[in-house]
Formats: C-alpha cells, structure tokens, sequence
C-alpha cells in the first residue's frame, strides 16, 4: 500500500508559510523599534509631547478637540499628521520640529546646520501644505466644505534659529492660535470625523514611520 504524503505536504507547505509570516512579523517589529526609540526619533516625540502639552492648555477654555499623531488616509498608502485641532474655529494643522541648530535658506530644501555639520532640510511648510491639503480634501468628502483650515509649524527647541517664515516657537504659537476667528464650527463633529476615519493598518502605519523624517 501506497502512504498517502498529501496530508503531510500540505501541511509542510503551511508550515512554511506560517514560518514566513512570522519572519515578517519580527523584522517588522525589529524596524519599528529600531525606528521609534532612535535619537532622532526620540527627539521628536519629546517634541510632540510638548506641543500637545501646550495645545491643551491654551485651548481649554474654548473646549478643543486634539489628535495627537493622527494617521489620515492618503491614496492607498496613509500620512502621519502631527496635530490636528479641532474647534470653532475649524482646523489647525500643526507640524512639530525639534531639531536644534540653524536652519537658513528658502525654497523646497533648506539647510539645516548643527555645528560644523549641514545637510538638506525638507521645507516644513511645504510639508504641512501637503498635511492641509489632505485634510481639506476630506472635509469636501465629508461635506465640510466652508471648514476653514489653518496650519502651523513649531519649533520647539531652545537652541533653534530659524526664518520667520517657516515657522513659531512655542510663544508664537499661542500668539497664533488666539488669533483664529471664531467660524462657529462644531468641533465634536469634526473630531470625531477624523476620528473615525484614521488608518488602522499597522502596514501603512509603518510605511509612514519609515519615511517620516527623524526630527
């Protein structure tokens, strides 16, 4: 009588591709940490915390609503926004930089200098433009289309020079958030919108994460 090896092939081919699934699944969760807790990326989230911190505080009164690192849908893939305020007066989009140093120059590059040592620095403004745009095309989606949408970019360092028009410090952006008028939007609504629709693959979660710049 002949054995009868399917049973067992298949199960060799299962095998193989639970081992394999697995194998992505540690050098995914290696890349993340080696990502998430690397100097530059620690540094930023430091950065985060505190300008959340601060959103919190000045907008209290006025009943805000925050995601803090808000991963919206962008094509098929996902884009990692900051900070997304919401109130009567819409939506702030906020960009956090911690970096130190100086950053001079205009244009799509600057230069970010630290020390002796310089490299290329995507303009942040440009880059919360692409945050802003995003977030406007899913109020249209959404049916929000009067929602006034404003961004900010923060500078968070006490050993920062940077151009004006690139960006705030933290005083700036206090300056800055008093000064948005009241447009009578309900920010629960907006909130929870948001909310909702935030990409939950862990996937697209990672792609962002590892291209996202560690500043």
């Amino acid at each position: 009588m002949v054995p009868d090896i399917s049973a067992s092939i298949i199960f060799d081919k299962k095998t193989w591709i639970l081992i394999a699934v697995i194998a992505v699944a540690v050098l995914l969760l290696i890349l993340y940490i080696s990502v998430h807790f690397s100097k530059g990326k620690r540094k930023g989230r430091a950065a985060e915390r505190k300008v959340a911190k601060k959103l919190k505080k000045i907008g209290k009164a006025d009943h805000i609503r925050i995601i803090n690192n808000a991963y919206l849908p962008l094509y098929n893939k996902a884009c990692e926004v900051d900070h997304l305020v919401f109130g009567r007066f819409g939506v702030l989009v906020v960009e956090t930089k911690g970096i130190s140093g100086k950053v001079t120059g205009s244009g799509k590059n600057l230069t970010h200098s630290i020390g002796s040592k310089t490299h290329k620095l995507y303009n942040p403004q440009l880059q919360n433009k692409t945050h802003m745009d995003n977030v406007i095309h899913h109020l249209k989606k959404g049916g929000f289309d009067t929602t006034p949408v404003n961004g900010a970019v923060v500078f968070t360092a006490n050993d920062i020079e940077f151009p004006s028009e690139i960006g705030m410090d933290i005083k700036g952006l206090e300056k800055f958030y008093k000064s948005l008028p009241d447009a009578g939007c309900n920010q629960d609504v907006l909130y929870h919108y948001f909310s909702d629709m935030q990409v939950k693959n862990p996937m697209k979660k990672m792609w962002i994460r590892t291209r996202k710049k560690n500043d």
